[in-house]
């Protein structure tokens, strides 16, 4: 606290100080994500399918967070995706019919290609 704060404290003691902020749950990151500084997707070789899905599940949970419609979701996933990833989905959208390019589909393509392929691959 500052001393003009302290000074004022102990010169109205009716005043209460407010009570301490409830502590918030972050449910915690794995391993793999931790040094993950951005929220962009790379699709590095280092990569793991923990980390996809770490990056998918908190897009799509900032995406509500903001009550996004699923084309502004379907935008706004995509403009987080750099390098080989929207190289990848530069592909993908080149020769699937636009009207098929939904919210919905970059999850179920997303998935395939960066968690559950990458996933059966390790084993």
């Amino acid at each position: 606290m500052n001393e003009w704060f302290i000074k004022f404290l102990r010169t109205n003691p009716v005043v209460q100080q407010p009570p301490p902020l409830a502590p918030q749950l972050v449910p915690e990151m794995p391993q793999s994500a931790k040094l993950v500084r951005t929220k962009e997707f790379r699709a590095t070789a280092d990569d793991d399918p923990e980390r996809a899905k770490f990056w998918l599940e908190n897009t799509i949970r900032v995406l509500d967070e903001l009550s996004c419609i699923p084309k502004e979701c379907l935008k706004c996933a995509v403009s987080l995706l750099k390098d080989s990833a929207y190289q990848w989905w530069n592909t993908i959208i080149s020769v699937v019919p636009r009207e098929n390019v939904t919210w919905e589909f970059f999850q179920k393509e997303f998935k395939k290609k960066y968690i559950s392929q990458r996933f059966l691959d390790q084993k």
